[in-house]
Formats: C-alpha cells, sequence, structure tokens
C-alpha cells in the first residue's frame, strides 16, 4: 500500500520496547507502506536515537528534535494522505500537531492516561486499568481500545542460558550478578560507580561472583569509561571508580580492589540479562525487560543528587535559574520522589512491591547486604521470580496495535502477522 504511517517518540526505552516491535510488525503485516519516525525533544533522550534506529535497517525516515519541531511549527511537510500518525512517547501535543496538518487519523499508545481526547482518533492502552482511566475522563468507549504491553513483544524469552554463558566465556556454574546503570547520560554518570562499589563490596564477601555490567546501544563505551573513571562523580554517591581493561575484544571494569566486572555490548543485551541469578538496576525499561525475563532484581533510585536528575516541561527548566534554580530543583525532584510509593514498572503494575527497591539517601553498604541477603535466599528470588513474570501479561500487543493502524487506514493487515517474541535486540532504560 502506498501510504506513511509517522510514528512520534521520544527516548530510548521508548524507541526499544514500543516503537521497534511495532516497526517489525507493521513491515510485515503492510508490506510497502513507508515507515518515518519522528523524534521529538526528551529531557531523557541520549543524544543517539536516529544512530540506533538507522541499525535497525530497512528504509526508516527519521527527522531529529529539531527537524521535527522546524517540520510542525514552520514546515513544510511532505503530502498529507494517505497515511496515519502513532503517537508513542513525548508530549501528545506533537501528535495532534502533525496529525492535523497532515490531516490523518491520530492514535496515541499509553500506559497511562491521555490528553487532547477531541482530536484522537483512537487512544490504544496498555491493560485495563489504563483503559479504565480514560473512561473515568469521559472519554467514548469507542475511542479506547486496549492492546496490551507493548514491552512484552519487544523481549525475546527463547534464550539458552548455558549457550549465552559459553558465549560470553562466563563460568557455567558461579552466579552472575548484572549491573545495569541504564542508558541516560546523567544515570550513567552517577550509578556506575555506585554499581562498581557495590560489586566491589559483593566480591570481598563472595569471590566467585561473576559481574556484568550492560552497554545500552544508546551509550558509547566511552561514557561508561569516564563515568568509572571519575572520582569526582565517585563521592556523589560512595561509589568507586575502576579502569577500563580492554581483553581482546572484551571490555573488563576493574575496581581498586580488584573486582573485575564484564561490559556486555549492546547485542548480549537481552541474552545477559536473562543468565543472571539478580541484577541491579535502576528504575526505567529495564525493570520491564527484567521482569519479563523473569530475573530477581533490585531497584535502586539515590536521591544523594536530587537537583542533577531530569523532569520535564517547565519544572525541568527550573533547575536553570540564576542563584536559586538548583535548591528549586532539589526540591521539586525531592517532592515528585515523596510521590512516588514505586519506581520498577513490575511494582507499579502489581500495585504492590513484588521486587525490592532502594530509594532515598543510601550507601553501597546498603546496597550490598541487600543484594547478599537475596542472593542467600533462593526461595525468595524464586518468588519474586514467578511473581514478576505474572505481572507484565502476555505478548501480542504490536500485532494488535498494527490491526488498529491498519482500520484506521482502511485496509485489512496480511493474515500472517510474524510470531512474538519480536527480537533480541535490547533496550536501555
Amino acid at each position: 500500500m502506498k501510504a506513511t504511517i509517522t510514528i512520534i517518540s521520544n527516548g530510548p526505552g521508548e524507541l526499544a520496547t514500543w516503537v521497534r516491535p511495532v516497526v517489525r510488525v507493521i513491515r510485515a503485516a503492510i508490506p510497502g507502506v513507508k515507515l518515518r519516525i519522528a523524534l521529538v525533544p526528551c529531557p531523557y533522550a541520549s543524544g543517539h536515537e536516529a544512530e540506533t534506529i538507522a541499525v535497525w535497517g530497512g528504509d526508516i525516515e527519521v527527522w531529529r528534535p529539531d527537524e521535527t519541531i522546524r517540520r510542525l511549527f514552520l514546515g513544510p511537510l511532505p503530502d498529507s494522505d494517505p497515511g496515519a500518525v502513532l503517537f508513542m512517547g513525548g508530549d501528545q501535543a506533537y501528535g495532534v500537531i502533525l496529525a492535523k496538518r497532515l490531516r490523518q487519523p491520530l492514535l496515541v499508545y499509553t500506559e497511562t492516561t491521555g490528553r487532547w481526547a477531541p482530536f484522537v482518533t483512537r487512544f490504544l492502552t496498555s491493560d485495563p486499568d489504563a483503559s479504565a482511566r480514560l473512561q473515568n475522563r469521559r472519554i467514548p468507549a469507542d475511542k479506547v481500545a486496549m492492546v496490551g504491553n507493548l514491552m512484552v513483544d519487544a523481549v525475546r524469552r527463547d534464550l539458552d542460558p548455558n549457550q549465552t554463558r559459553q558465549a560470553l566465556g562466563l563460568v557455567p556454574d558461579e552466579m552472575i550478578i548484572g549491573l545495569l546503570p541504564g542508558s541516560k547520560p546523567f544515570k550513567v554518570k552517577f550509578i556506575t560507580p555506585l554499581l562498581l562499589r557495590v560489586a566491589e563490596l559483593l566480591h570481598r564477601a563472595n569471590p566467585g561472583l561473576q559481574f556484568v555490567m550492560h552497554q545500552s546501544p544508546w551509550t558509547p563505551l566511552e561514557q561508561i569509561a569516564e563515568a568509572a573513571a571519575s572520582e569526582r562523580l565517585a563521592l556523589v554517591t560512595g561509589g568507586t571508580t575502576a579502569r577500563l581493561v580492554m581483553n581482546e575484544d572484551r571490555a573488563v571494569l576493574v575496581t581498586p580492589e580488584g573486582a573485575r566486572i564484564r561490559i556486555l555490548p549492546p547485542e548480549h543485551h537481552l541474552a545477559g540479562m536473562a543468565i543472571a541469578d539478580l541484577a541491579m538496576t535502576v528504575p526505567g525499561t529495564n525493570t520491564a525487560e527484567l521482569a519479563i525475563l523473569g530475573v530477581p532484581m533490585l531497584v535502586l533510585l539515590p536521591l544523594n543528587r536530587p537537583e542533577e536528575i531530569p523532569l520535564d516541561g517547565l519544572p525541568g527548566q527550573v533547575g536553570g535559574i540564576p542563584l536559586i534554580g538548583k535548591w528549586l530543583k532539589r526540591k521539586l525532584v525531592l517532592a515528585v520522589a515523596r510521590r512516588t510509593a514505586l519506581t520498577a514498572l513490575p511494582n507499579v503494575r502489581a500495585g504492590r512491591m513484588v521486587t525490592p527497591e532502594l530509594k532515598g539517601v543510601f550507601s553501597p553498604e546498603d546496597v550490598a547486604q541487600t543484594a547478599l541477603d537475596l542472593l542467600a535466599s533462593p526461595s525468595r528470588r524464586r518468588e519474586i521470580k514467578l511473581a514478576i513474570s505474572q505481572v507484565m501479561g502476555p505478548a501480542g500487543a504490536a500485532e494488535a496495535v498494527v490491526t488498529q493502524i491498519a482500520a484506521a487506514l482502511g485496509i485489512s493487515p496480511l493474515a500472517t502477522m510474524p510470531e512474538s517474541p519480536a527480537h533480541e535486540g535490547g533496550s536501555p532504560a
């Protein structure tokens, strides 16, 4: 079909776990359609989104954030029909403006709630709670369709742990601790030294433990190395430094006490997650991927330097106010944190803490002790594995989204859809 589907999105997590599985199904189910991804401004963006989309292959037109803004407000825009706009991250106003200017239907995928209802053709929701929230806002039921959790489609679960261990050169019978600092630059900067110190403490308690740190597709290796080498950043959370050592084609971080942390490149992201006996990470997409894979995790939200945490919209600009900006930003972030009872996505979906979280000002020793308690209790880790696996829901959301797009275009998708889960490619938080 000669049509264009424009997907609006913003950060690494949305692109990897929402956009990529949908793109894959569109290619299979609506052959001949032109795909465009319009990136919009996001305080959490890595800056490498366009380059990573190019790695997906295929002919995808990409608008960088500045280009999207320029086209939206100054033009010119491409031909306006036929086609559809699918919003999958950022400010929904961007979707409204683009769909209006292109004179195309607007579909909005959401896990929370929706705005601009009069201008939206259909809201596509991740679960019944999200659908109920929309209908409680008096959005007509025929404008709401529950499609399911796209994150589940973004994760392969047919991974062979033994094969992965062998391919990565890891000892078969020793426990593996996964360290996931995320993809957003501020997380990599401040979390990496904390995780390094925790690894050092765990290594001291049990020298047989193996440590792997995940390099996000959106994070250059140099960024991890710089964060690991910075004594200034280590002081923020009581972390430690490490030097980067290249062993043939393998990158390893070595701490002052001799703990060795193997850096896993992006192509091993999900496979590397799946082999972990315990993962330590930060709030974000990583927590959903780990949950889908059934990996017990300890989720960390240190608030030692809250003024460094990005916020959306106007609150995010407060930190730039002369003299009092950082103080105001600190107050705002702490206020948001107090109102946020749960941060890990499986916990949010469950409405309770099914996997442990630490939030606030805490030390690496606090994290290490919690991790040691989990490692010493196989039954507790099995309980977490079962709970987080169940809470994320079944696969199939990408196919449901594409069915809705096809309906908006007035066509029928091919009967044969690609099977979920979608791919091995990873994402970050």
